[in-house]
């Protein structure tokens, strides 16, 4: 690294992290790494251009890393040959939605299949189409941001858990992470810190006028709402889960088919791994504000369920930045945040 580039990091601010939610977009920006001291955070509408401005001159500097909402990201697993050709595996991908067809793709292979002749792939395939990206990109920029990154919420989601939340020991921890937007929700399942599946699904959040009320710890950590034993084929089973309430009302068959889709998930990650049963559910997102129906969707499945709230670990964040709508905000600063020397 030259000396400019080696000053211009130590002496600029931090990135300003830009979480784009269905109904919402958060600001978030760190003084710097080592200390994870708050500079500032806001929320403004997405369609508010002058609110967008005016959040901007808020902060220190203009670059910014963007994460889309999990209604505009592209996710899909598929089976393809070892060396398939990206080409095929595109036009495969197609045929599950036309928008893969003018996306930017990252392909990961979360594990291999078959044997001999017939070895195979699964691949998980993330997506942001070109088009939408350039349209975020263009609204900051037209509001005096320089964009450096555009990520989703796989990505984002899974880099908040690993630089928040891990600890010694966690690689042999199976956890199933679920950022709940106000309208679509990103269900990903992590082997420590490796994402091996994701999908997206209809979010069961409604609006609430709930205030975040951050526990007092000196070790901060994971909140959690429920508590489990393990049964003898290595599932949980609850233990008086804390807030468990039973589905009451208008969001009973919503919600019905809200467990139902992450059966199907935890089905198809089970088929993939029959050794690695789910330790662990991490509620992330404006819908987690709802303890009690995550302490319900925790106890359906038998499993320990947290609640994440980043605050905690970001010095001054709780009054302005608490609750775990805030946590993919967070997993932004600290992933791009640059260590000053």
């Amino acid at each position: 690294m030259g000396l400019f580039a080696w000053l211009t990091r130590r002496i600029s601010p931090q990135p300003i992290a830009v979480h784009y939610g269905s109904d919402v977009v958060r600001f978030m920006q760190i003084k710097n790494k080592k200390n994870r001291i708050i500079q500032g955070a806001v929320e403004v509408a997405p369609d508010d251009s002058a609110g967008i401005s005016e959040a901007l001159t808020s902060f220190k500097g203009s670059r910014c890393v963007v994460c889309l909402s999990p209604k505009d990201a592209l996710v899909q697993h598929i089976r393809t040959e070892l060396n398939e050709e990206e080409e095929h595996i595109r036009d495969r991908l197609i045929e599950h939605d036309g928008r893969w067809g003018n996306a930017e793709i990252r392909y990961v292979c979360v594990k291999t299949t078959g044997s001999g002749i017939s070895v195979g792939q699964e691949l998980l395939c993330v997506g942001v189409d070109r088009a939408l990206s350039a349209r975020v990109m263009s609204t900051l920029e037209a509001a005096g941001a320089r964009v450096i990154a555009v990520t989703v919420p796989v990505y984002a989601s899974i880099r908040a858990f690993d630089s928040l939340y891990r600890r010694d020991g966690d690689e042999i921890i199976t956890s199933m992470l679920i950022d709940m937007d106000e309208r679509m929700s990103m269900v990903m399942i992590s082997h420590g810190a490796n994402c091996v599946f994701a999908h997206s699904v209809k979010s069961c959040t409604s609006k609430t006028e709930e205030m975040w009320e951050p526990e007092q710890r000196k070790e901060p950590s994971l909140l959690p709402i429920s508590n489990s034993e393990r049964h003898e084929d290595g599932r949980h089973l609850e233990d008086d889960p804390m807030g468990l309430r039973g589905i009451h009302g208008g969001s009973a068959v919503e919600e019905s088919k809200f467990v139902e889709e992450l059966k199907r998930c935890l089905r198809h990650h089970d088929t993939l791994f029959p050794d690695r049963t789910i330790d662990r559910i991490i509620f992330t997102g404006y819908g987690a504000l709802d303890t009690q129906k995550c302490a319900s969707i925790a106890s359906e499945f038998g499993i320990s369920g947290y609640i994440a709230d980043p605050s905690a670990w970001i010095t001054g964040a709780a009054e302005i930045a608490g609750g775990p709508s805030w946590t993919t905000t967070a997993g932004l600063c600290l992933r791009y945040a640059e260590m000053a020397a």
